[in-house]
């Protein structure tokens, strides 16, 4: 069933392949036979589908309706009583799932429970997530406080971010756990991975697989608690690694790295790396859209994931996204470097340029306390200059000796094209 996520990520596939073959279809044969595909795809009866959206104060599905399709609810206060026949997709500040959904829960609120069935996964970010009823398949949440009931019920896996983490209820396979405080009291049908500060597992615990945790100090493991084998402690180390030689080694190799890996995009990419050195002399417009592209493209990149179709482009963006940090490290190193040594338009020059300033970059995040926050703001500034850089190249340009629409003067007032009103 074709949900809007589905038919903007077909459209952008579609999109980018006839970008990718416009030089492989000039031919009419190639492209009749690719219009012809196209129309036989279009001509092939698809199921009837149907999406809700409702948006309100208080947004309500009765015990006795059912939602034929994806609902996505945006409101202050969302109520589940009935059914969801697929997906409910939920941005609000409380969300209560009483009822039955057939599909996936994603949620993006404040507090979440679910108290019904959810037959797909649970997935979202939210302040506070409580399961008192049944999951079919996996959990997958970004918490401040995550809460697996004693009558809750995971039929998969969990896999939790969250600050506190207290399950006694079931999980039927894997644990996969990052917290500050977790108290594992449940039974868990698979093993359990654990990181965080403290972990303590009760005496009514069951967990059948190995159960690795790294924490500052040892579990609290009660005798009473069923394990298939001893936890496996490892004791997180709290030292500063800028204090050990290897460090520094580990840091000329990275700024060799980065030098080689923006020889080659300079090389391959010549006319292209250069507009984005240009770009980033432009700080405040590199900077704003550094932000947003830092932060949105891989927040676009994981709603487009939620889908079948959606999938390959948002894998393939992330990928992409995740390449140009490094990059953008690259182009504030060749502006640095011009900054220095003065402006060029050749290669090698420039390449030569970029070398010297990713050298004292790289010096420059090695700093204690303040290095993280230099590598960002690095980050954000190419980032910002690469994607400044993109939009021009893409931007339709107007030829300069394109003639201009011939003037036409103003019409006196009361007159029309055959002549002037009648008194």
């Amino acid at each position: 069933m074709l949900t809007l996520l589905e038919v903007l990520a077909m459209v952008t596939l579609a999109g980018l392949g006839a970008m990718f073959f416009r030089r492989r279809i000039r031919r009419g044969s190639a492209l009749a036979l690719v219009f012809a595909g196209f129309c036989t795809v279009l001509a092939m009866p698809a199921p009837t589908s149907a999406t809700e959206f409702r948006k309100g104060d208080s947004v309500t599905v009765a015990k006795e309706e059912t939602i034929k399709g994806d609902a996505y609810m945006t409101g202050t206060r969302v109520r589940i009583n009935g059914t969801v026949d697929g997906d409910l997709i939920v941005f609000c500040q409380s969300l209560d799932v009483s009822g039955h959904v057939t599909g996936d829960v994603i949620t993006f609120s404040q507090s979440t429970r679910i108290n019904g069935q959810v037959d797909g996964n649970v997935r979202g970010a939210n302040n506070n997530l409580t399961i008192t009823g049944t999951v079919g398949k996996n959990v997958m949440v970004f918490e401040e406080t995550l809460t697996l009931d004693t009558n809750g019920k995971i039929g998969g896996s969990l896999t939790s971010f969250a600050e506190n983490v207290g399950a006694e209820g079931s999980v039927g396979r894997d644990a996969l756990l990052f917290f500050a405080h977790a108290s594992l009291a449940g039974k868990i049908g698979g093993g359990v991975r654990a990181k965080g500060d403290t972990l303590v597992i009760g005496s009514t615990a069951v967990i059948d697989g190995p159960v690795h945790f790294e924490g500052h100090k040892p579990p609290e493991v009660s005798p009473s608690a069923k394990l298939a084998s001893p936890v496996e402690f490892k004791q997180m180390e709290r030292k500063s690694s800028y204090r050990e030689g290897h460090y520094y080694v580990w840091q000329v190799i990275w700024a060799a790295a980065f030098i080689l890996f923006g020889m080659v995009l300079f090389v391959l990419m010549p006319k292209f790396s250069q507009e984005a050195v240009k770009s980033a002399e432009h700080y405040g417009a590199a900077a704003g859209l550094g932000v947003l592209v830092l932060f949105g493209v891989p927040i676009a990149a994981c709603i487009a994931c939620i889908t079948v179709v959606g999938l390959f482009i948002g894998i393939s963006t992330l990928f992409l996204w995740y390449a140009s940090l490094y990059f953008a490290q690259v182009i504030v190193g060749a502006v640095i470097g011009q900054w220095l040594m003065g402006r060029t338009s050749e290669l090698w020059p420039l390449i030569g340029r970029m070398a010297v300033g990713l050298v004292i970059l790289r010096l420059c995040t090695t700093i204690p306390h303040i290095g993280g926050w230099v590598k960002l703001a690095a980050i954000l500034w190419g980032i910002g200059a690469v994607s400044l850089a993109l939009y021009r190249r893409f931007q339709p340009m107007i030829a300069p000796g394109a003639p201009s629409a011939p003037y036409s003067p103003p019409m006196p007032p009361n007159t029309t094209v055959g002549g002037p009103l009648p008194a």
